[in-house]
Formats: C-alpha cells, sequence, structure tokens
C-alpha cells in the first residue's frame, strides 16, 4: 500500500439540499443517486487521490448538516479544517442568500484557510434561478474562486476537489518541501 504524500481535513458547507452529499459520493466513488438521506450532524468520508504533480493526497472530507440545529455544532466541526467547499444549489435562491453565514462560520474557526464557491445542479438548466455572473461576484466579493458543478452529470466535480487541495499544498508552503 502506498503511503499518502499529505493528508488533511476538509468540509463541504451549504444549506440543506443543495447536493453536498452527492458531490462527495461522485468525487469518491463516481456514482450518483437522486435520493440520498439527508445528512443529520456529520458524515466523515475518507480519500486518497493522486493529484498531478502533488503525489498521492488524502483527503478527510467531512459534510455537515446544513440544517439549523446543527450550527451550534460547526465550532467543533469545523475546527482542524484546512479548507472548504461552500455549496449553493443554482436553483435555489435561498441557498444563495444564506452563504454568507457559511463563509463567516468557516472564517471565525478557521480564518483564511482556502474556501471555494461551488455552483451545483448546473444540469437543471430551465430551473436556474442564480447566473453565472452574479455568482461570480459573489465569489470575487468573497475572495474566492467559483466552480459550476454537477453532481448528476460530474461536470466540475473532480475539478472543485483538486483545485480546494492544491490551494491547500500551496498555502501551507508543503510544496516546498516535498
Amino acid at each position: 500500500m502506498t503511503e499518502t504524500s499529505f493528508k488533511f481535513k476538509i468540509c463541504i458547507l451549504g444549506e440543506p439540499r443543495v447536493g453536498k452529499t452527492s458531490l462527495i459520493y461522485r468525487f469518491i466513488e463516481d456514482k450518483f443517486s437522486g435520493d440520498y438521506k439527508i445528512t443529520l450532524g456529520v458524515n466523515i468520508l475518507t480519500k486518497n487521490f493522486e493529484l498531478k504533480n502533488h503525489g498521492l493526497i488524502g483527503l478527510q472530507i467531512w459534510d455537515l448538516g446544513g440544517q439549523e440545529e446543527f450550527k451550534t455544532l460547526r465550532k467543533l466541526y469545523l475546527e482542524g479544517s484546512r479548507g472548504a467547499l461552500v455549496v449553493f444549489d443554482l436553483t435555489n435562491r435561498e441557498s444563495f442568500e444564506k452563504l454568507d453565514e457559511w463563509i463567516q462560520s468557516f472564517k471565525e474557526i478557521r480564518g483564511e484557510e482556502p474556501l471555494y464557491l461551488v455552483g451545483n445542479k448546473v444540469d437543471l438548466k430551465n430551473e436556474i434561478k442564480i447566473d453565472e455572473q452574479e455568482a461570480k461576484e459573489f465569489a470575487e466579493k468573497n475572495n474566492m474562486e467559483l466552480i459550476i458543478t454537477s453532481a448528476k452529470t460530474s461536470v466540475n466535480v473532480e475539478k472543485a476537489f483538486n483545485e480546494l487541495a492544491v490551494e491547500i499544498l500551496e498555502k501551507s508552503s508543503l510544496l516546498t518541501h516535498a
């Protein structure tokens, strides 16, 4: 068994039913199911994968339940996270409007660790309520990269996780020691 070059924890944040769990399972198993159960509390999954030019990476992915009743546990869940994907549903304006709260929670606990904005469900073209330009402006305002994804069709899912991993590696200066 090959040793991972780097291991770190990331969190997936956002309102309920934006597709966080679907994104994770698409990334880990390259599978999609339309009927995942809503995450209660936190679900922790891992994936080891080869990251071009960086070796074998081990990710511990914390899928945080988005319900209001788990808000008090966020601090505990976010502790030790090296970065996060903040996910909203392109077809659900409320999930977009609550992004500030998720970003603030993360930054209060983790400071300036890398955050990526993920607009999910781009495959539902006729139902999109937040256009890419509006999402891009929000991302720029919050000093984040925007990645538009579809867990269903796998569009940009791997890219989101890979880019976050690369930024974490670069930010932590681990590349200079590799």
